[in-house]
């Protein structure tokens, strides 16, 4: 049986890769969400158009306070401070159309061994939901073209997978490369673009991905009405 350490690492690894893969850039693991990384939009000007709720740019802290906390998670769940990143790494290297303004991260662990199980979540929000619509388009036309790689020594196989209809536009991945997997699942709702991610070396629920996913779109959306 793996040792938990060797699991977990090799498990975070994988689910890391597969969330900033998505759409390049780096974001924060800490729990507090005050201190993630970002860099902060200016707000629209106020002689444009009242955008729907979801459209609202939020700045850096209403954006990391909408980022799913540890206490959203189901029972079993430790935030994981490893703080590894991938840089700006894409599936397969595909070109961005543009930069996420603001960039969040907060990644999961729990058990150990073959049981090991790790999660991250995300938000990116770019400058309008032009640009983010633009950027999602990219990505599902990357995963349509992107079938596998080698990334960091590890064989990476990607498998579209269905998903929720949540947000204004959702799609899935299934990853998968070193005896694990992770599922990872897109959502475009306004200028933001949300991911959950989920991986283990067994067993990898895709109704955990999609309640979570939903959970996090709400949490986003609530903070946009406010």
């Amino acid at each position: 049986m793996l040792h938990r350490k060797t699991a977990v690492a090799a498990l975070g690894a994988l689910l890391m890769a597969a969330t900033l893969t998505a759409c390049g850039g780096s974001g924060s693991a800490s729990a507090d969400p005050g201190t993630a990384t970002a860099t902060e939009v200016p707000a629209p000007s106020s002689s444009a158009p009242t955008p729907t709720p979801q459209a609202q740019l939020l700045s850096k802290k209403k954006l990391a306070a909408a980022l799913l906390p540890l206490s959203a998670m189901p029972a079993g769940w430790s935030v994981d401070t490893s703080g590894s990143d991938s840089g700006d790494k894409t599936f397969c290297d595909y070109k961005q159309p543009h930069a996420a303004k603001i960039k969040l991260s907060r990644s999961f662990q729990k058990g150990g061994g073959l049981s090991a199980s790790v999660a991250s979540v995300g938000l990116r929000q770019y400058a309008s939901a032009k640009d983010a619509g633009e950027a999602f388009d990219a990505l599902e036309h990357a995963l349509q073209t992107c079938h596998n790689e080698t990334y960091q020594g590890s064989r990476l196989t990607y498998t579209a997978m269905s998903v929720d209809k949540v947000g204004d536009r959702a799609l899935g991945v299934r990853i998968e490369g070193g005896g694990a997997t992770v599922l990872q699942q897109f959502t475009l709702d306004g200028p933001v673009l949300a991911n959950v991610g989920t991986g283990g070396m067994a067993n990898v629920d895709a109704n955990e991905t999609a309640q979570l996913l939903r959970k996090q779109v709400d949490r986003y959306e609530a903070a946009a009405r406010g």
